[in-house]
């Protein structure tokens, strides 16, 4: 079994904090760019009306020159009425503008920020990828070296694949399930002179009584 590599485990968890920190970036950039476009928006529409009136503000001029060249007094003083009207109502439209950019001026800030957060999370990101990528393949390579020292055999009781480290002294004749039934024809008797104890296979053709060291003595 492969063992855990603990800097894979760590450049992972570097991934997954640096997506923490892409997500909370971006919902705090997703907001700030909605007002920021909104404002935009209201900026256009200002900016709309400031030529409207400026048209409106130039067409009473217009008139004012013609009552004048006329000499219908009444009327020129009821467009000059009209177009100070315009006048005051462009300055507030230029006065709303200049609160929308203030607006701006004071997202760009928090914008800034959000995003300069995200794309350090990015980066971050990306660095941990690419190690955790280098780390990976540092592993594979050095399981792969493990697995070439680990070869097969076979059972000569039933022929079952065994494995085994090529560093070991001896090499398996046999599976465990088949060593654990040879195992188990082995029993255990007693000396019948000096009651030593004895091991000896079940399929030996004579169990013995004696001893080795028991025989060299009779002898």
């Amino acid at each position: 079994m492969a063992q855990k590599d603990y800097e894979l485990e760590r450049l992972r968890g570097e991934m997954d904090s640096a997506q923490r920190a892409i997500d909370v970036a971006k919902s705090r950039l997703d907001p700030i760019r909605s007002q920021r476009d909104s404002i935009k928006s209201e900026i256009n529409s200002i900016k709309f009306r400031i030529a409207d009136l400026k048209h409106s503000i130039d067409l009473e001029y217009d008139a004012i020159r013609i009552c004048r060249q006329a000499r219908n007094s009444y009327d020129a003083d009821n467009h000059r009425y009209r177009a100070q009207s315009f006048k005051d109502a462009l300055q507030r439209e230029y006065e709303m503008k200049a609160g929308c950019y203030a607006r701006l001026d004071m997202l760009k800030s928090d914008y800034e920020s959000a995003l300069s957060a995200l794309n350090d999370a990015k980066a971050r990101k990306q660095a941990a990828r690419e190690a955790f990528n280098s780390r990976l393949q540092i592993v594979k390579d050095r399981n792969a070296a493990r697995r070439a020292e680990w070869k097969e055999t076979a059972c000569k009781k039933c022929g079952k694949p065994i494995q085994y480290h090529i560093d070991w002294k001896r090499v398996p004749n046999l599976c465990k399930e088949c060593a654990a039934k040879e195992k188990a024809k082995w029993h255990e008797t007693s000396c019948k002179k000096c009651g030593a104890p004895i091991r000896y296979h079940e399929e030996w053709s004579h169990k013995p009584t004696i001893c080795k060291e028991c025989k060299a003595k009779v002898h």
